[in-house]
């Protein structure tokens, strides 16, 4: 550049000299010194055309070719120029490189717009979703997926889970749907399908099995614990049975819990989260938990609190709601010395509820916090089956709010206690307006 710069100032310089020294010859200074003034303008104006032209056309490889700082510009652009068709090819090759990847996925990958129209797809997707090679780009994805969940997802933007779906393409396979949250120009989303058949099967064989074996268990567990009342009443001045008698009532009932839970789980995992929910209010609900919670705690005498704002009621099934909160302040009183107390909160707050169960027992280690919700696991097994747990019952509650599009938060410190809360999506809340009377009470 500063080559091309000198260049210029020493072509100038000749010119004015020039035009100078013939102006002095013929005696005209001041002619051509203009007319050298307006042949340098001139040749400037007619490479601002040729550049101009370039621009305009963006045919061919090569730029114009001239001399001066002219020569260094289009030289700079020539040089832009080969650049980016090096950066563009590139970029072609990265490109095509990924859509073979994406071709070659066994998950089905679909770009969806903003309104849920189909942009791309992979051969996946022909083979799980059933979407063609032509006809497929411009549909809508709801009127080839039809499920309500995904609807809902699509216009939340993404999913709060893995939706489980029947592939429109065949029948006997189950996939496992999920939307990613917006991408690129803010606006596109991508859908994935997962064929999850072998292990759905599985799933639906070991449900099948507990559902079957607790029905089954659930009959003699009933007679057994019919005959024991007989043999209670009969030798209750025998001293010598009262003993092993109580030992076997308790471990009956024990089963009896088991069972029930186990048939609990089975039902919500066979069963999809009913259409029409009824509004529940749930103060009550949490007001009849804590009357069986202070039955539950008896002589330890645990201090149980409930704040509850009786205007926030939810959508769904009572008995559900009723399962899934009862297990969350059972565990609170079980797992907690005698005399602690219990905070219980329900609120809404920006549109969602929350419900929330802390207490102030030992707590528990980070590291059991991940599994806490899965089935028979247990922090300390031999407290658990003293204080009567079935070790189901985070297993429930994460099962009923699975259905109700909410997790389970849990938040726990040893020798400080521990926070479960529950938080519901705003199109699940309602508020309704409750007399002063009743909600002093």
């Amino acid at each position: 550049m500063i080559k091309a710069w000198r260049n210029e100032v020493i072509c100038v310089s000749l010119l004015v000299m020039a035009a100078t020294l013939l102006g002095l010859l013929l005696g005209r200074m001041q002619l051509f010194l203009v007319l050298s003034l307006a042949a340098y303008f001139t040749w400037h104006v007619f490479n601002l055309l040729l550049l101009q032209t370039w621009i305009a056309r963006r045919r061919g490889f090569r730029l114009p070719v001239s001399l001066g700082v002219w020569e260094s510009v289009f030289n700079g652009l020539q040089r832009e120029q080969l650049r980016r068709r090096r950066r563009s090819r590139g970029l072609i090759s990265s490109l095509s490189d990924y859509r073979e990847a994406a071709q070659i996925l066994p998950d089905a990958l679909v770009v969806l717009s903003n309104q849920g129209t189909v942009r791309w797809f992979n051969a996946a997707a022909r083979e799980l979703l059933g979407l063609r090679r032509l006809d497929g780009v411009g549909v809508d994805i709801t009127q080839i997926l039809k499920h309500p969940v995904l609807e809902d997802d699509l216009a939340k933007g993404r999913s709060s889970r893995p939706l489980e779906i029947v592939s429109p393409a065949n029948g006997a396979w189950m996939l496992s749907l999920q939307v990613t949250a917006p991408f690129g120009n803010q606006s596109d989303r991508l859908l994935i399908a997962r064929n999850i058949t072998p292990s759905f099967r599985l799933e639906q064989v070991r449900r099948d099995f507990l559902a079957s074996v607790s029905h089954e268990l659930r009959t003699p567990i009933t007679v057994f614990r019919g005959y024991l009342e007989l043999l209670q009443e009969a030798l209750a001045g025998d001293a010598h049975w009262r003993t092993p008698l109580g030992h076997m009532d308790q471990q009956v009932r024990r089963m009896q819990t088991l069972v029930d839970d186990l048939l609990m789980l089975s039902r919500l995992e066979m069963t999809d989260r009913p259409k029409e929910a009824k509004p529940v209010p749930v103060s009550e609900i949490l007001m009849q938990i804590i009357t069986e919670a202070r039955t539950l705690s008896g002589d330890r005498k645990h201090d149980i609190r409930l704040d509850a704002d009786p205007e926030v009621w939810l959508k769904g099934e009572e008995s559900e709601l009723h399962s899934a909160f009862s297990n969350l302040i059972f565990n609170a009183v079980r797992h907690t010395a005698p005399g602690t107390r219990v905070d219980i909160a329900w609120s809404g707050h920006d549109g969602e509820a929350t419900l929330s169960v802390s207490d102030h027992g030992p707590g528990i280690a980070a590291y059991h916090l991940p599994r806490l919700s899965e089935r028979f696991y247990r922090v300390e097994a031999g407290r658990s089956r003293d204080s009567g747990g079935s070790g189901l019952g985070l297993a429930i509650v994460k099962q009923v709010l699975e259905r109700y599009s909410s997790e389970l938060e849990i938040a726990s410190e040893v020798d400080k206690g521990s926070k479960f809360s529950c938080r519901f999506p705003g199109d699940l809340v309602e508020i309704k307006s409750v007399p002063a009377l009743s909600k002093a009470g």
